[in-house]
């Protein structure tokens, strides 16, 4: 664990005097006396577990030779046989851990506890309570190790400090006593390397312990860093509405833009903007004050119902909702594009009534979002749209993304013409196969053509069908047939091929075009969808699209660099506005967020005006240390500043999960589980992973579980731990609780 060094010299103990249970020393007595009793303790645990036969847990199923079976199974399978197996995976997994949950396993020597309770009860003995990943109780010998998850005792660590008094039930029994002693120690492969006391923590040197102050590890001096909806408020111009002021200043904004930003918003009305700009540069700022300037300006044709803004998830949709109505524009919708979309696609083709698949495999939505289809879709649905042969409705345009998507000829010389590396022919034929399967179902859902369609390929006259004969693709009946799915990406496709063939898409009899787009984190949207966007706006194509190629969470959206992607968009000629400042994170967060990235970074590093605290990286062997340390540190951030936002973030919604719920036993105050992007932007603390924090602030950020096997050295934990990190406007730790994540600066964990 990192902490700000001290010149305090390294504190010698003595062998100790085997007397593990005197009280701690009050201030002022000999210090040594804690690391005394601390070693003294965990020799004695050490030695009563090396007497202990390893428990042999009841015999279960071998799930794991089940996982790898079917591990196995996936990688050999066709891709439409993929989500059946990964659900009997998931099914399998959930068995194996709740089977665990009531194996209890040996207490591991190496590291058997991190927290130490000294207890008082009344008309009792002082006893010793050892806080650990599991529990293993012996009262002759003394040593009483329990789960911290599960253990009603270890409440009393979580929730009191040391010279507490503690009143609680536990089952049907009522507890009082006082906590002599309250520590969290790091011990790993059986040594003692670190305690945390009230009297100060000490640190194992060479030589010796070292004492640190208390103070050394804090979070401190964040609060109001992170810019809230709140702090978004006031209108362009003075007056109470735009109509009524006349001089067309921006007295309120002007002062928090730098001439660059300015310089964005006050664009003309006509024309694309593209911006690249890191993470806190003010790329969402620009984009709702460029919509708020455009409607001053010009409030006929730049009303709330002729803006669109896309967002790249429902917390920023909520986030840059709170703030538009002090801009003067609150009516503007605000979606996320996949809301979006399947609202446009619903009115094009009402008729169309197919559920949506849930687990796509990453090579079909590659398939269908890569800018070859989206080439091949435009150039066949020009023809298309010229042919007077063909039909030109929905249900029309429905079979010509069924022909376009199993055409493998047309595909495969397409993306052979692409020269994708990265997705080669293997990948694309077994995304043609699920299209294949599935494509001639989804038209068998159409009522109206299914008798005629059967008629013309037997040459028949139309005959009424039978309700018992209502079979589609090879003869299933159509009701039952599985595989009559769409992908979430057949939205864009779909309203693509409309968009080329039939023209704008429609809102009642009405076109549906906007005056003014605004695109936030548009790196997370492919080019189709792009397209599609730049298709609902009027012809002076007053676009902002706003994004950083550093913050990508989806790796197959087809989206590489904005060059490729404007040149996909016949849009070559559009300039690429950078922003080079960072205003929301210090010079130490985002000098971790660059090394973060490695490779994937912007040659140009970004420019940070503000100086914070040190980045710090905290290791423990365990997450329940980890929580511990966590929550000693979060009471006092919130009584010295109650109006602070402190984001724990995970990868995984387990992890986030397992932090929230310990936590929640520690009492934290004003705590939060977001699970679905339910925000509320209030101070207190968020547990929640860093997918749903997207395009958000906080004034503290804490990343947990920054461990080797989450977040490998990949391109996709990059971006995902870039992204987390960036989220610190003010102060930033980084918390392992195993091998640390490769993707952690060397100097960082060594400082």
């Amino acid at each position: 664990m990192t902490a700000k060094q001290t010149t305090a010299q390294p504190l010698r103990p003595e062998p100790s005097s085997g007397n593990s249970h005197s009280s701690p020393q009050p201030d002022g007595a000999d210090e040594l006396a804690i690391v005394r009793e601390e070693q003294a303790l965990l020799d004695r645990v050490r030695d009563h577990l090396a007497t202990v036969k390893p428990s042999r847990p009841p015999p279960t199923e071998d799930y794991e030779a089940q996982m790898i079976s079917l591990r196995d199974q996936i990688a050999a399978s066709r891709l439409e046989d993929v989500p059946a197996l990964v659900q009997q995976m998931e099914r399998i997994a959930g068995v194996a851990a709740r089977r665990a949950e009531v194996v209890t396993e040996p207490v591991d020597p190496r590291s058997p506890y991190f927290g130490h309770l000294r207890l008082r009860e009344r008309d009792k003995q002082d006893r010793d309570v050892l806080i650990g990943r599991t529990t293993h109780v012996d009262a002759k010998a003394g040593v009483r190790i329990v789960d911290w998850r599960h253990a009603p005792v270890s409440q009393l660590y979580y929730r009191y400090e040391e010279g507490a008094e503690y009143e609680e039930t536990f089952g049907d029994r009522e507890v009082e006593g006082k906590v002599l002693a309250r520590r969290t120690v790091t011990i790993e492969d059986g040594e003692l390397y670190r305690i945390a006391a009230p009297q100060g923590v000490f640190v194992r040197v060479e030589g010796g312990y070292r004492r640190l102050d208390s103070r050394a590890v804090v979070l401190a001096g964040g609060q109001g860093k992170a810019v809230r909806p709140e702090d978004m408020r006031g209108a362009l111009g003075t007056g109470a509405s735009f109509a009524a002021k006349e001089d067309r200043h921006l007295p309120e904004i002007a002062a928090l833009l730098d001439p660059r930003q300015f310089e964005l918003i006050s664009r003309p009305d006509a024309g694309i903007v593209v911006i690249q700009g890191g993470a806190g540069s003010g790329k969402t700022t620009i984009g709702v004050h460029r919509m708020a300037f455009l409607a001053f300006n010009n409030r006929s044709r730049f009303s709330a119902d002729k803006m669109l803004v896309i967002v790249g998830s429902p917390a920023l949709r909520a986030y840059i909702s709170e703030v538009l109505p002090a801009l003067g524009i609150g009516e503007v919708q605000v979606e996320t594009f996949a809301e979006w979309a399947r609202a446009a696609r619903t009115r094009a083709f009402p008729w169309l009534e197919v559920p949506v698949e849930e687990n796509t495999p990453s090579a079909v939505t590659r398939y269908k979002t890569h800018p070859a289809l989206l080439r091949l879709l435009e150039e066949r649905a020009a023809a298309y749209g010229q042919d007077l042969t063909t039909r030109k409705d929905s249900r029309g345009i429905l079979w010509f993304w069924a022909d376009l998507l199993t055409d493998k000829e047309s595909i495969e010389k397409a993306f052979i013409a692409a020269n994708d590396p990265e997705f080669g022919l293997d990948k694309v034929r077994q995304a043609w196969r699920w299209c294949a399967e599935r494509c001639p179902a989804v038209l068998d859902r159409d009522p109206g053509d299914r008798a005629e369609r059967k008629a013309a390929l037997a040459d028949e006259p139309i005959a009424d069908e039978p309700e018992e004969e209502r079979l589609g693709a090879d003869d299933r009946p159509i009701e039952e047939d599985e595989r009559a799915l769409l992908d979430p990406e057949d939205d864009a496709l779909l309203l693509r091929a409309y968009q080329v063939i039939k023209g704008d898409l429609k809102k009642g009899k009405q076109p549906y075009v906007f005056e003014h787009l605004f695109v936030d984190e548009a790196q997370d949207l492919a080019p189709l969808d792009l397209a599609v966007l730049l298709g609902v706006v009027s012809k002076q194509k007053s676009v902002t699209l706003a994004g950083d190629t550093a913050q990508r969470l989806f790796m197959d959206s087809g989206f590489r660099d904005w060059s490729r992607v404007l040149e996909d968009l016949g849009l070559d000629s559009v300039n690429i506005e950078p922003l080079r400042i960072a205003y929301r994170s210090t010079r130490e967060v985002l000098a971790v967020a660059r090394d973060i990235l490695g490779p994937l970074a912007d040659p140009t590093p970004p420019l940070a005006p503000r100086t914070g605290a040190p980045v710090e990286h905290h290791h423990f062997p365990s997450q329940g240390a980890a929580v511990a340390f966590l929550a000693d540190s979060i009471r006092p951030l919130f009584t010295r500043e109650p109006r602070a936002t402190l984001a724990i973030l995970a990868r995984h919604p387990e992890q986030a999960d397992a932090y929230y719920e310990a936590l929640k036993m520690a009492e934290i105050p004003s705590l939060r589980r977001v699970r679905a992007f339910d925000f509320l932007f209030r101070p207190g603390v968020d547990v929640t992973e860093i997918r749903q924090v997207k395009g958000l602030e906080y004034d503290y950020v804490v990343l947990v579980d920054v461990n080797h096997s989450t977040y490998p050295a990949d391109d996709e934990s990059r971006h995902l731990l870039h992204i987390g990190a960036t989220r610190a406007a003010h102060q930033l730790w980084v918390v392992s609780t195993a091998k640390p994540s490769p993707l952690v600066p060397a100097w960082l964990l060594n400082a």
